[in-house]
């Protein structure tokens, strides 16, 4: 962790390290899964890593929403924090109507 005691410098840093281990974990997944394809594309783990990649990669974004809200609290920036929330509820909202769609 960076040694300023900068809140914003902070939040900067985890979102950074959120973002860094979602692409990385993404990536590794959709890898995997790429090259079980390339090998055997029958076998039910070819999709559910690739499935696993990108979800991980959509999820990323929301993670960070969701630190930033914590992050926001923290700071007692409660406009920043409502306003955070509020993108979070959206976001949920189309989720949620995604998925009801697709059933």
């Amino acid at each position: 962790m960076t040694n300023s005691s900068d809140p914003l410098e902070r939040l900067e840093h985890h979102v950074g390290q959120l973002f860094t281990a979602g692409v990385t974990i993404s990536a590794v997944t959709l890898a995997a899964g790429l090259a079980m394809f390339l090998i055997a594309p029958e076998k039910p783990a070819t999709n559910a890593l690739l499935n696993a990649g990108l979800l991980v990669l959509m999820a990323t974004p929301m993670l960070r929403v969701l630190l930033s809200i914590v992050e926001y609290v923290r700071m007692r920036d409660w406009f920043f924090a409502a306003t955070t929330l509020a993108v979070i509820v959206e976001l949920s909202v189309t989720v949620l109507s995604a998925l009801k769609i697709k059933n």
